[in-house]
């Protein structure tokens, strides 16, 4: 029954998803059990998808024997069992089918990719007649090489897909060495332009890079023997598990322990290994992550030395006693005041605090922000000084510059002095125009009168359109001009503003590159650390890997136990009631008891049975014999009964059609020999 709850809960989980019963499940018939092995089979490989109602049934059990020698199923070994296993297969034999599909659920991924790899894995048998031909040989060799690398490549894609990926960890490390591998190439290219000329440096170089190959082989030679140690450690852990199992084993062997406590036995280590692979290395684990999600996190703070610790642990110790220092006189002061307002004055500042704390951290954002800046203004900068150098005035330049102001300056005052001078003649001119304009008050007629005896009519129309078009384009180089010198003055500030900047950025800049030399350090150490870090957390991982393979191979092994366990002891409780009910039959025969107050055993109350069966049999033949005896007149009368049955129904129309014409008839009725009968005349 345990067997075939897990056939069914497997064939209702994807990729199936069936959705059966058992019910559904035990009413198949062979041909649908047959299918249902080939679709389970046809998810191993694709090849075994078919109908079993359009392929013979030995070309189907056939490619099912041989898919199942080469995933290793355990065939009979007799000749007659191997031709018994084969023919149930082909009949749809639901112990052979139960077997296999419980075989083959059991361990569908490990099968699947045993199957996948036997498409390019098989050996091709060739007979040794034809490996006398050269090329036919090669060939062979050759597929047999590739084949042997087709393996090497598996294992590697496997060992690849095991490993936990993390592509972003693994860009910024490709981002680091290459930073790290210009650095070096900068610095050794610098080192050589310096010791190119110093005497003995070869000898000097060969010796280091001799001490330096050394500490390489010392540090590769501490790693391996820190895995042999470990690999040492984990051999003793499983010799000392495997002889407390075997004296665990002996002790129940002297003891004569039941099959059931042996499994008990087992259970319990199963139980005890899935606790420590849920506990305690879930545990190890979340703790290692822990430690490296703080070590990110710390990668991105800012370095900060020990001085500045100090000073900072001082400042908040002081703040502290100035605190409660502060608490303690106002609270003096309450108390010598009698005052009781001080709890309202405290939530207030509660508040209060609350409100610049607020402002603190928006601060702090601000000052962060500001920092990111001046960053990215000092990385600017700094490549353009390594770019292009630093730009100062040079004093011939400062000189040119001088002279150029000063000319400027004088041309301005000569433009101011013109400016004057034409806003004198303009209100002397507008002057004169007021006075004109008394003496003659219609002065455009004059004028026109005036420009008509010359022959110039329109001639003072069109000079004033010259002036003011000659005023408009003097405003707009005016306003040009203002705009370039206001463009102009801000070049000049923004140039000096940078000067300035630059200036006083030198020093910071030199000392910013002293700083990332340090950080570089740092940096490398820090990537340094890293690395074995990583080397001992693969380490741990794959150590956790074996650990649970361990356990699902315990666990595998476990069930199949358990489910022989529960086949045989269903066998035994079957044969033990069969047993019993022949030894009842026996002792009831014998006259020891009896089986029920009217059958003293299971053979009389079957004899009954049969004997009633058979009176029943007699009796349902005679009807049968009376009916066809009968049949004749009793088709007669069924016929006599359709006829009477239309003499009614004519009867009955006629009446209703009667009822319907009343009108312009006239009807009587009369006894005639016990039947009513209606008699029409005609009005």
């Amino acid at each position: 029954m345990d067997e075939l709850q897990f056939i069914v809960a497997k064939l209702n989980e994807p990729p199936f998803q069936l959705n059966l019963t058992l019910v559904d499940f035990d009413e198949k018939a062979p041909t649908e059990l047959l299918q249902l092995l080939v679709d389970v089979f046809s998810k191993l490989d694709d090849q075994l998808k078919m109908d079993v109602r359009e392929v013979p049934k030995e070309q189907i059990s056939a490619k099912i024997v041989q898919t199942l020698n080469i995933l290793k199923f355990k065939m009979p070994e007799n000749e007659q069992d191997q031709e018994r296993f084969v023919q149930g297969l082909e009949n749809g034999d639901k112990v052979v089918v139960y077997q296999i599909l419980h075989w083959a659920l059991q361990r569908l991924p490990s099968l699947q990719k045993r199957a996948y790899l036997a498409r390019f894995l098989v050996r091709v048998e060739i007979p040794p007649e034809f490996m006398q031909d050269d090329v036919l040989q090669e060939i062979h060799n050759t597929h047999r090489e590739l084949q042997s690398q087709f393996k090497e490549v598996h294992k590697q894609v496997d060992a690849l897909r095991a490993q936990p990926t993390k592509p972003q960890e693994i860009k910024t490390e490709i981002t680091t060495l290459e930073d790290e591998r210009q650095q070096l190439r900068i610095k050794i290219e610098r080192l050589k332009k310096q010791t190119s000329g110093e005497p003995g440096f070869a000898a000097l170089l060969e010796a280091t890079s001799g001490l330096r190959q050394q500490q390489d082989e010392e540090s590769r030679l501490n790693e391996n023997m820190r895995k042999q140690r470990m690999a040492l450690q984990h051999a003793q852990q499983r010799k000392e598990e495997a002889q407390r199992r075997l004296s665990g084993m002996t002790q129940s062997a002297k003891q004569n322990a039941s099959p059931q406590a042996m499994i008990s036995q087992l259970q319990t280590e199963v139980r005890e290994l899935q606790n420590r692979a849920k506990g305690v290395l879930v545990r190890e684990m979340e703790q290692e992550q822990r430690k490296l999600a703080k070590l990110a996190d710390e990668r991105f703070d800012p370095q900060r030395s020990p001085e500045d610790i100090e000073a900072a642990t001082h400042e908040v110790r002081a703040l502290e006693d100035r605190c409660n220092q502060l608490r303690n006189q106002i609270d003096d002061d309450m108390s010598a005041r009698g005052d009781n307002k001080l709890q309202m004055f405290r939530q207030t500042a509660q508040v209060a605090a609350k409100k610049l704390a607020a402002k603190e951290e928006e601060l702090e954002g601000l000052n962060d922000e500001k920092q990111r800046l001046a960053k990215d203004v000092d990385e600017m900068e700094a490549k353009l000084s390594e770019i292009s150098g630093p730009k100062f005035m040079t004093r011939e330049e400062f000189k040119a510059y001088g002279v150029k102001l000063r000319e400027k300056t004088h041309v301005y005052k000569r433009m101011k002095n013109e400016l004057a001078e034409m806003r004198a003649e303009l209100v002397v001119l507008h002057r004169t125009e007021q006075i004109l304009r008394g003496r003659d008050k219609n002065l455009d007629g004059f004028l026109k009168d005036l420009e008509a005896k010359k022959g110039v009519v329109g001639y003072r129309e069109t000079q004033e359109k010259l002036e003011k078009a000659s005023e408009e384009t003097a405003n707009v180089d005016q306003n040009k001009e203002q705009t370039l010198e206001e463009i102009s003055e801000i070049v000049r500030e923004i140039t000096v503003q940078l000067k300035e900047r630059k200036n006083y950025l030198a020093p910071q800049i030199k000392l910013l590159r002293e700083v990332r030399k340090v950080y570089q350090e740092v940096e490398t150490e820090y990537n340094r650390k890293k690395a074995m870090y990583d080397k001992v957390a693969v380490g741990l991982e794959v150590e956790r890997q074996q650990l649970e393979q361990a356990c699902d191979d315990y666990q595998s092994e476990c069930l199949q136990e358990e489910s022989k366990y529960h086949y045989f002891n269903c066998l035994h409780s079957m044969t033990t009631a069969q047993l019993d009910r022949v030894n009842n039959e026996e002792k009831w025969d014998r006259g020891e008891g009896s089986f029920m107050p009217n059958f003293k055993t299971y053979t009389k109350m079957y004899q009954d049975k049969v004997t009633r069966q058979q009176a029943l049999t007699d009796q349902l033949r005679k009807q049968k014999a009376s009916i066809s005896g009968n049949e004749s007149g009793n088709m007669e009368q069924r016929r006599l009964f359709a006829e009477l049955h239309k003499l009614l129904s004519c009867k009955l129309r006629a009446a209703k059609k009667i009822e319907e014409e009343k009108t312009g008839f006239s009807s009587s009725e009369f006894d005639m020999g016990g039947a009513k009968v209606m008699k029409i005349d005609q009005m």
